[in-house]
């Protein structure tokens, strides 16, 4: 099967469109999860800290709601950490790669994501169908813990296709961005290329 040339204009255009609204959708978690779920979770660990250290009468719940909380202001954050570059890597050796090493290393990091994160959210959703029909639920407030695991699939899911697109893509188009190095708070820029 080959693609004539407006096939592969409308494959292309079909692809741009989708990690565009993949980073819309990125953001919009990572909004939610900054402005819903980390004020949330600063006034349960207020909250329990509270009563806990002055009223000897901790939360029952304080750290199953922190714990979900946790997972949600993580997984909801990650793929919008890695659209801005802002994901962990060692940098003081990452910026000084040159050439086919720089190359390799980003390939290398591209796939050992979509492999862990493939596997990740292939597992997670094999799980789901066993954690509804069994009732798994959190122990103290009886929280169902599939939706969790849905979500874990989805971001999974998006974090895959944005590592493929940046292996094949987004890799090429970063080439030409200014890298920063921190240290100790201070940026200090550095022509990548």
């Amino acid at each position: 099967m080959s693609l004539r040339p407006d096939g592969a204009a409308r494959l292309a255009g079909w692809g741009t469109t989708l990690i565009r609204f993949l980073k819309s959708f990125s953001r919009w978690c990572n909004d939610v999860s900054t402005l819903v779920v980390l004020p949330l979770m600063v006034l349960a660990i207020t909250a329990d800290v509270i009563l806990r250290y002055f009223f000897n009468a901790p939360l029952e719940w304080g750290e199953e709601v922190n714990g979900l909380l946790l997972f949600l202001l993580l997984m909801l954050s990650m793929t919008y950490a890695w659209d801005l570059n802002k994901h962990i890597r060692m940098e003081i050796f990452y910026l000084r790669l040159r050439g086919w090493r720089r190359t390799f290393a980003d390939v290398v990091s591209g796939l050992t994501g979509i492999l862990f994160f493939g596997c990740l959210g292939l597992q997670s959703w094999r799980d789901i169908d066993y954690m509804r029909k069994t009732n798994e639920s959190s122990e103290v407030l009886h929280i169902p813990l599939w939706p969790f695991r849905a979500l874990l699939v989805l971001i999974s899911l998006v974090f895959v296709i944005k590592l493929v697109h940046y292996i094949f893509v987004g890799r090429k188009e970063a080439v030409h961005e200014e890298a920063a190095l921190e240290r100790d708070g201070v940026v200090i820029t550095k022509e990548v290329g």
